[in-house]
């Protein structure tokens, strides 16, 4: 969702707190130069003596000392509230008109040229929902590491040799993961808080863990494997 935020609005935000900074250090004058001055030089020093216990004080007292200061200046606090701002603006957006992340196929990588990269059939993304849409997809394994928002996959517009993979760590959502009936499944899913609900099984989780398999998963030519894991949300596997 960041890489939507519209470049004018950041840029703007930028020169605003640009703007701020340079004013605010001519406002506070040398003193605080100074100051940011022994702070870096506790660092140095602590780090150079890092190993005894003198060391690590001194390393700790600059390191926090340094973070009080920037944090304390109010172009930094004006550039996170206005950065704040453009996130919850962004995705009140997406949740009123949602995207749809259509998965992206290549052309065949060429021979001998080493390592090809492939890309990826979703790509990472903090804040926001994904799909893999309605129409026809090329599959590639998935592996995410996301924050806030819904996942959908749908393994009916795609054709699978094999075992496919889903494997997804995720924050706060819910994952729904659509399974054509021809094909067996295996669900490995851990959460902090939350509910599951696999091919009309359903489940409250509090800090646990759960396997469930098809009967037939073991034998079977093709099938799905979904490893997921949640902060606090719900996963939900049918058959369509």
């Amino acid at each position: 969702m960041i890489r939507e935020i519209p470049v004018n609005r950041l840029n703007l935000l930028l020169l605003l707190s640009l703007f701020f900074l340079v004013t605010e250090l001519l406002s506070r004058g040398a003193g605080m130069l100074i100051g940011v001055g022994i702070l870096l030089f506790m660092v140095y020093l602590g780090w150079k003596e890092y190993e005894s216990t003198f060391g690590k004080v001194i390393c700790w007292i600059g390191v926090i000392g340094l973070i009080i200061q920037v944090l304390s200046l109010f172009a930094v606090g004006f550039f996170i509230i206005g950065f704040l701002i453009l996130l919850v603006l962004e995705y009140r957006r997406q949740q009123k008109h949602p995207p749809v992340i259509q998965p992206q196929t290549q052309s065949a990588p060429q021979q001998g040229t080493g390592v090809v990269e492939t890309g990826t059939l979703l790509p990472q993304k903090l804040i926001g929902r994904q799909s893999t849409g309605s129409d026809p997809y090329q599959w590639r394994d998935i592996h995410l590491q996301t924050g806030i928002g819904s996942k959908t996959i749908d393994l009916s517009n795609t054709v699978v040799h094999g075992t496919a993979v889903v494997s997804i760590r995720h924050v706060i959502g819910q994952i729904t993961v659509l399974v054509p009936y021809d094909m067996e499944v295996q669900v490995i899913h851990s959460a902090l808080y939350g509910s599951v609900e696999i091919l009309g099984e359903r489940r409250r989780l509090l800090n646990e863990s759960i396997s469930l398999e098809t009967p037939g998963y073991a034998e079977a030519d093709v099938r799905v494997k979904v490893v997921t894991s949640v902060m606090s949300g719900e996963l939900e596997v049918r058959r369509v």
